[in-house]
């Protein structure tokens, strides 16, 4: 008897901002392009039903999802209480999350061969280590920063929850719940709740190449860009973007420079002009919410 093929697919959440969708939809144009087969969805609360059925010639599902106005008191980011909860929406065995910031620029297919190290899988942040990301962040509270060090070796490896990769076992389920958890301790920082439940659970996290996700930033260690707003100057065809499978374009929708976009146009530009077209007609109107 043959064994079955668990299903594969990668999902995207954009909340209660346009920007967000804009943003996740380019990103989905740009991973159809590089890795055509892979199924992929984007969870969102805003209602475009235009371009819903626009993403479904493309393959790339937007499915609706109503956020309870009881997570939506004190001033709570309505996108972390669902990014602590993905398990509970995916509709794969083996699932790939993205931020919607982050920009695919060549195939990923062979990520899921990590699941033979382990049922979970992530990237260390750009700041690894524990004690210097408490340490380093204005945006940390003090009793957050207190009770993570507390609970965390300051040497423990801090992983980037841009981008996810779980296989549907019991062991990432429990690191999910347990996430939630720690998140709801403070409601304020998505990847220090993530620590946390990390050190909790004891799970075997595989560490993925920051090449699946990799920082905008260091991008000026390949190229002469002293500001990002210089983004023309990237040549796509650089050698050294290579082995470079996903950048992440961090905090991209706080910049003034657009930077995401800006990266989209210049090394995506096929997959980025197609998704415009998507989004050019339904970005015209008001959008109403699920």
């Amino acid at each position: 008897m043959k064994t079955k093929q668990p299903t594969q697919g990668v999902v995207y959440f954009a909340v209660d901002a346009w920007p967000y969708l804009e943003s996740a939809v380019i990103s989905a144009f740009a991973l159809r392009q590089v890795s055509p087969q892979l199924p992929i969805i984007i969870f969102s609360n805003i209602k475009r039903t235009e371009l819903q059925e626009q993403l479904s010639e493309f393959n790339i599902a937007l499915k609706p999802i109503v956020i309870p106005e009881k997570e939506r008191l004190n001033n709570v980011m309505v996108s972390r209480v669902i990014k602590t909860s993905l398990h509970t929406f995916t509709v794969f065995d083996e699932t790939l999350y993205l931020d919607a910031d982050i920009l695919p620029i060549k195939p990923i297919d062979e990520i899921w061969s990590f699941f033979n190290h382990g049922n979970i899988a992530l990237v260390p942040d750009p700041v690894p280590k524990m004690v210097d990301c408490v340490d380093c962040s204005e945006y940390i509270s003090s009793e957050e920063r207190d009770y993570t060090l507390k609970t965390c070796a300051a040497d423990l490896i801090q992983f980037n929850s841009g981008l996810i990769l779980w296989k549907n076992t019991p062991d990432a389920q429990t690191l999910f719940e347990t996430w939630q958890k720690e998140w709801r301790r403070f409601k304020q920082q998505d990847q220090l709740a993530l620590s946390r439940a990390i050190q909790e659970t004891k799970n075997q996290i595989v560490h993925l190449p920051y090449a699946y996700n990799y920082p905008v930033s260091w991008l000026t260690k390949i190229f002469p860009i002293e500001q990002m707003e210089q983004m023309e100057q990237i040549v796509p065809d650089l050698t050294e973007l290579n082995d470079i499978k996903m950048i992440h374009c961090y905090n991209s929708f706080t910049l003034e420079e657009q930077v995401f976009n800006k990266a989209a146009r210049k090394l995506m530009p096929d997959a980025t002009e197609k998704a415009v077209r998507c989004l050019q007609s339904s970005s015209e109107r008001e959008f109403d919410m699920y």
